[in-house]
């Protein structure tokens, strides 16, 4: 009896792990900045009222507009949209945390799986209110979190952009962005993205800050160094 050739096992190997792991298997990486034409919108201060001065201190700088000397832009959320829902992958729905910290929450931004816990935590004596409100501006609760209190936990099985707010100190305020799919980045401090495992086609890249507003750019899975830029700011 003959035996198959390596060439054939190789082949029928590689088919049978495309078909458990998906096309993601050969996937392809999509990366590049996302920058602002100069000149560049300087840092925004915040004004830190009297009666909150001794536990919050003052000199801040607001994390809403975070530019690089070079103009690269932190904090902008990516998303590739077109992709076959048949390619999408799973996403393990685990637990993320946002934490409380010299009366700002840290991340800044940060993007969950659909289905995932989001741990809100208060690492300073300092008295926070959470409040959680959706793309309508509807407020989804609002829990006051104490020093030394247990973490806050929630569920998010929703998909969309959520804003974070603490009601006793106005200036704090997050971005938690919660997604379906797994084709969504956050520019790092650098302005850089980048979304991995994306099947061959072509795909529109869309770009949101919550400052800036919203770029398309048309792409396919072979490009790289993508270069997405916002014009010049106006308040």
């Amino acid at each position: 009896m003959k035996k198959p050739s390596n060439r054939k096992t190789i082949i029928a190997l590689a088919l049978g792990l495309q078909l458990f792991f998906g096309s993601s298997l050969y996937g392809y990486d999509i990366e590049g900045t996302v920058e602002i034409e100069a000149p560049y919108p300087k840092p925004i201060r915040i004004q830190i009222p009297e009666q909150y001065i001794a536990e919050c201190e003052t000199g801040r700088v607001s994390p809403r507009l975070k530019i690089s000397s070079e103009g690269n832009v932190a904090n902008a959320v990516i998303e590739l949209k077109g992709v076959p829902e048949d390619s999408f992958r799973g996403v393990e729905a685990k637990e993320f945390t946002l934490d409380q910290n010299h009366c700002e929450f840290l991340p800044h931004a940060l993007i969950i799986p659909k289905g995932g816990i989001l741990s809100i935590l208060n690492s300073e004596n300092v008295l926070h209110n959470v409040r959680v409100f959706d793309e309508k501006s509807l407020m989804l609760f609002n829990v006051a979190t104490p020093a030394g209190s247990a973490p806050l936990k929630k569920q998010f099985n929703e998909s969309g952009r959520f804003l974070i707010r603490c009601g006793l100190h106005h200036w704090m305020h997050a971005l938690v962005i919660v997604q379906g799919h797994p084709f969504y980045a956050l520019t790092d401090e650098s302005g850089h993205f980048k979304i991995s495992g994306v099947p061959d086609g072509n795909y529109t890249l869309t770009v949101w800050h919550e400052a800036l507003g919203e770029l398309a750019i048309p792409v396919d899975s072979k490009n790289s160094n993508i270069r997405a830029v916002y014009p010049v700011y106006k308040k």
